[in-house]
């Protein structure tokens, strides 16, 4: 009756900058939600170029260009963090890999360094998507507003259903 017992998963943002709506994002699969549901993030300039973890658990994907990295949590929960728009392109350039697939990590350790100057020049967008791609374990969620700090500040809360 009053949600006691309701288990929650909170994201920590994996990159410092604004909080911008995946409507806004310039790529169909995120504005409309093919991949999942979630947010984007606008890289602050100033930021480092250092995304980390949004949450403890297994790094069941890192792709080998850096551009992309899923994490289960332990609750089973996908989270799908994406670097930029169409940065596969890149092939790699301006990015370096820090975790390794298969990894257990703790919210906030660092997974990818990357050089957001040259994704503006040289992708569509720097805005990074922060999906839940197993939206079904998901009852609701809220977002942030206004900027976040990489590893210290709360994206999403998750309500699992």
């Amino acid at each position: 009756m009053f949600g006691f017992g309701k288990k929650r998963v909170i994201l920590l943002a994996p990159l410092s900058g604004r909080v911008v709506p995946l409507e806004e994002v310039p790529d169909p699969v995120f504005a409309e939600r093919m991949a999942g549901d979630g947010v984007a993030v606008e890289p602050d300039p100033t930021g480092g170029g250092m995304v980390v973890a949004p949450c403890a658990g297994e790094l069941v994907a890192l792709f080998a260009t850096g551009h992309a990295f899923g994490i289960r949590t332990p609750e089973g929960v996908e989270v799908l963090v994406h670097i930029g728009v169409e940065t596969v392109a890149l092939r790699g350039e301006g990015f370096v890999r820090l975790a390794t697939e298969g990894d257990r990590v703790a919210a906030g350790d660092p997974i990818v360094r990357c050089d957001f100057d040259a994704i503006r020049t040289r992708a569509p967008s720097a805005l990074s998507p922060v999906l839940v791609t197993n939206m079904a374990l998901v009852a609701s969620f809220s977002a942030a507003s206004g900027t976040v700090t990489a590893g210290k500040d709360v994206l999403l809360t998750l309500d699992l259903a």
